[in-house]
């Protein structure tokens, strides 16, 4: 059991880093492309790139994630785009509800776009700290008055040097370890014997369970739900406090902003769920 859980830590770990690679990779390419244009109009455009951020985030799947993570790191969004993003997306379990139920996942992924846009902009007026502020990684600073780099040296330096043996690796390591601690602790621990019936509890332990950087926890939740188990006000405050994998790129990079994002997005689903009891029962 425990090389099945290997296996599969190692199979999720690959796809993570694949999936970041080629986001990477291409923000690399458009970066240098355009000397550095896009992304810096991106990060100056203020409601902008929170509402691109919301809008990607509420893509199904962790790719949209996975873009504003990089694109954070590397210091091109604002603190108020990637929360945006955190509170939109709910990972891949989107497309198990989609297909489970459809009538109920769809205002679910309008409702969280909607709700990333505003946080974002608030995150964004508390915050000091603005898209461009942050630590640029070295490769991605374009001189303007440079000519285009070869393509041959894009690979070598971008490509392999920076993303490859710098990035990559890091990410690897944090995703692999945390699923496969994840898994451990599925397999010994029945996770579905800590809910209850009480509502206001179940709300409390989906919103501390979205803590964790994975997407697989929030299928619980996905599965009572169809089955009539929990409420809607329990799966609104997992959706909102988990992020699937999309989280995993700050893990290894940036845990400041994975704290902060993961604490807010966390909190949030709590006071949506309670809200919502108001309304939903």
């Amino acid at each position: 059991m425990i090389w099945e859980i290997f296996l599969e830590a190692l199979e999720g770990a690959v796809e993570v880093s694949l999936y970041v690679a080629v986001m990477m990779i291409i923000i690399e390419a458009l970066n240098i492309e355009s000397r550095g244009r896009i992304f810096k109009k991106m990060g100056n455009s203020g409601a902008g790139q929170v509402g691109v951020a919301s809008l990607l985030g509420s893509i199904p799947g962790c790719v949209g994630g996975f873009a504003v993570s990089s694109l954070y790191n590397h210091g091109m969004l604002s603190t108020g785009a990637l929360l945006a993003m955190m509170i939109a997306t709910f990972g891949d379990e989107t497309m198990v509800m989609l297909s489970l139920f459809p009538k109920t996942t769809i205002p679910i992924i309008f409702g969280l776009c909607a709700l990333g846009f505003v946080s974002g902009l608030i995150a964004d007026a508390l915050s000091r700290k603005r898209a461009g502020t942050t630590e640029h990684c070295h490769a991605l600073e374009v001189e303007e008055n440079t000519g285009k780099r070869s393509f041959r040296q894009f690979l070598k330096e971008n490509v392999l040097h920076h993303v490859l043996m710098h990035h990559i690796p890091k990410i690897f390591a944090w995703t692999f370890g945390v699923l496969f601690v994840m898994g451990l602790l599925q397999h010994y621990i029945d996770i579905e014997s800590w809910i209850g019936g009480n509502t206001a509890l179940m709300i409390v332990i989906a919103a501390l369970v979205g803590l964790i950087p994975q997407s697989g926890p929030h299928l619980i939740f996905v599965t009572l739900f169809a089955s009539g188990t929990i409420t809607l006000p329990v799966l609104l405050a997992s959706c909102i406090s988990q992020n699937g994998h999309a989280s995993l790129p700050l893990l290894a990079e940036n845990r400041r902003a994975f704290v902060i994002t993961k604490l807010a997005t966390c909190l949030l689903g709590m006071a949506v769920g309670f809200i919502s009891l108001l309304f939903v029962r």
